[in-house]
């Protein structure tokens, strides 16, 4: 049975709306409108002027993210890969988008405030940013160094307030009285926040105030240099792991010994390239070959074109003689490409003598078959005249 017209005809034009509101830019513009209309709804004013229409947008975010959620659960306990989803990070995430407004507004708290709990969907972000994950693992890696660091923290943090609880409580009682209080300062302190609410007023207390600071800029900087370098070495470990897994599925390279594969890995460098994109330009001084380990890019020469597919090279031209680029190369789908430099195209090729003999009769090739191409092209110029 053929479905309505008219049926047929919503479905048609809102299909471009509901592919939208199903990828990663859809939620985004949910989030950001719903996160507004909750910030503006605790505006008395604007509670007065739009507040109609701030609920309105705040309840269509929510079901918008109950859709979503259902349609995630749903879809992940098809593929029976987790029945238990709402105990995963993402089904958390899923509902604390859902589940706290409602309940707040049952509960009798005011709408403003209840309205509140949808700050929580900014935890979303967590589901389109991969650098969360890593970030996760940095964390565990380095749980340790950066444990110590935080045992260095709390020990300055509570021998500095000691020290100045017993220096400052009888010219200061209200101000560092108690150890809570020096607790406070010596936060504050350490942190280089610096409020000035409780400040020192005697020598001693300058000179220890003076060495809190000096310490917490220390602290932090061991904790910003543990976290820097475990997330780059975290970076250039995934980033390896992704070029040899391309490096290996080039042809010229799978004969190779992994030692051979892991000292060309380093080398080469990971291109994404989009579609119908220019990677190389006819007459641009040239630095770099390309090997293509996904995709298929096209040579523009005459008297055809050329396609290349995964697993070959272009570029070599310019490395082996003339450096000037002798044609354009566009990519005709999305591409993955590495990229070896002239510097680690000359360690490469003597260190592997195999691979510079394939490289190099490969561009004699070519360069023969552009040279007999420019021949023809002048004889039947010539014969034309």
């Amino acid at each position: 049975m053929k479905p309505p017209t008219a049926l047929t005809t919503v479905v048609y034009y809102t299909g471009p709306l509901r592919r939208l509101g199903a990828s990663s830019l859809g939620r985004l513009v949910v989030l950001a409108i719903g996160l507004t209309a909750m910030t503006a709804i605790t505006v008395p004013d604007m509670q007065k002027s739009a507040g109609v229409w701030l609920s309105a947008c705040l309840w269509s975010c929510l079901a918008f993210f109950a859709v979503e959620g259902y349609v995630r659960a749903r879809s992940v306990a098809r593929a029976d890969r987790d029945r238990s989803y709402l105990l995963t990070a993402p089904g958390i995430v899923d509902a604390l988008a859902v589940v706290p407004v409602p309940i707040a507004l049952i509960c009798g708290i005011a709408p403003p405030t209840a309205w509140l709990f949808a700050s929580l969907w900014i935890l979303k972000l967590t589901r389109s940013s991969p650098g969360f994950a890593q970030l996760g693992r940095v964390f565990i890696l380095e749980a340790k160094p950066l444990a110590s660091v935080l045992a260095l923290f709390l020990i300055i943090l509570f021998l500095a307030s000691a020290a100045m609880h017993v220096l400052e409580r009888d010219l200061q009682p209200g101000a560092f009285g108690t150890m809570p209080a020096s607790l406070w300062w010596a936060v504050v302190t350490l942190t280089t926040t610096g409020y000035g609410d409780e400040v020192p007023h005697t020598h001693l207390g300058h000179i220890l105030g003076a060495v809190v600071m000096i310490c917490g800029i220390a602290t932090f900087g061991l904790w910003t240099g543990i976290l820097a370098t475990g997330f780059a070495a975290e970076s250039r470990r995934r980033n390896f792991i992704q070029t040899w897994d391309l490096v290996s599925k080039v042809p010229f390279f799978q004969t190779l010994d992994p030692s051979a594969i892991a000292e060309i890995t380093h080398m080469l460098r990971r291109l994404e390239v989009p579609a119908h994109t220019a990677v190389i330009r006819r007459g641009r001084v040239g630095d770099c070959m390309y090997f293509i380990a996904d995709g298929e890019v096209q040579v523009e020469v005459k008297p055809a074109p050329v396609r290349l597919g995964s697993g070959s090279f272009f570029g070599e031209l310019a490395l082996l003689g003339d450096n000037v680029r002798t044609a354009n190369v566009v990519t005709i789908v999305p591409s993955t490409l590495l990229i070896l430099d002239l510097a680690d195209f000359r360690t490469l090729t003597a260190h592997h003598s195999e691979l510079a003999r394939i490289i190099d009769a490969e561009g004699k090739r070519r360069m023969s078959e552009n040279q007999r191409a420019r021949e023809l092209l002048l004889e039947s110029g010539a014969a034309s005249s």
